[in-house]
């Protein structure tokens, strides 16, 4: 099982007797913050097939600090906000050269940061390779390689001289050798694979459809077209506001006119 697939990942740091490899993790990715995390919700949440479900990891730190860490396998346009958030995205997100971006809640006008603990925090898995020099020797660099590996060779060299993810890979082998747990990852694996071709056909199906009547109508005509054909296939506003470019206003009318609920 790979650890990039959500419910695996939840399945392996998830878990109360690993406490000591999230543990491991976390402070990889912030560094000495953590002396001790337990997880707050320790109950494997069993993925529904058929939708999307939560098996992201909650856990409460030794200074009371809590920690939301998900690990995000489509690209959805859409986060929620937490003290502190930790996505691990198998997508690229943001445009700049570095594998790891933090954000605070800060008012530009006033120039006022709002708390030093208010954090979400971004680790792109396809960055891993070309953007490894600043983070050579590192373990968060050993953390993102393990959950990024493709080869077994990969695994190897990510838990070289690093304990908690030499039990974090033999963990995993032992939960894959599980007939439920490759019933469920292989079920939750075809889901995401749904999905993703789901939203990749409804982008192209509605950018098609809104070229054709953009030279029809015009271009904002054709957006709109383009943003009723999404939301007819079941596309939620952010992605639909993303790919046309129309802002809610627009989109709560056309969702009106065709007699879906509004957000």
């Amino acid at each position: 099982m790979s650890p990039r697939n959500d419910f695996a990942f939840r399945l392996l740091f998830g878990d109360p007797n690993n406490s000591d490899i999230l543990l491991d993790l976390l402070n990889a990715i912030l560094p000495d913050h953590f002396q001790s995390v337990v997880c707050t919700d320790p109950h494997l949440l069993i993925p529904d097939t058929k939708k999307e479900c939560i098996l992201d990891i909650k856990a409460l730190s030794d200074s009371g600090v809590y920690v939301d860490v998900e690990m995000q396998v489509l690209d959805l346009k859409s986060m929620e906000k937490r003290t502190i958030v930790i996505n691990i995205l198998d997508y690229m997100l943001m445009p700049v050269e570095d594998l790891h971006t933090c954000f605070q809640a800060y008012d530009k006008t006033h120039d006022i940061l709002m708390s030093d603990v208010f954090e979400i925090h971004f680790l792109e898995l396809p960055k891993v390779h070309r953007c490894r020099v600043p983070y050579e020797g590192t373990d968060l660099l050993s953390w993102l390689t393990f959950l990024n590996a493709y080869t077994e060779e990969e695994i190897i060299m990510a838990a070289e001289g690093k304990p908690a993810i030499q039990k974090a890979y033999n963990n995993l082998q032992i939960m894959s050798l599980d007939e439920e747990n490759r019933r469920l990852y292989e079920a939750r694996e075809m889901f995401l694979h749904d999905q993703a071709t789901r939203m990749y056909e409804a982008r192209e199906e509605g950018l098609e459809e809104g070229m054709k009547k953009g030279r029809e109508e015009g271009v904002e005509k054709g957006k709109e077209t383009v943003a009723k054909n999404l939301l007819i296939k079941g596309m939620d506003d952010e992605f639909v506001m993303d790919t046309t470019g129309l802002d809610q206003s627009i989109i709560d009318k056309l969702k009106k006119s065709l007699s879906l609920p509004i957000q």
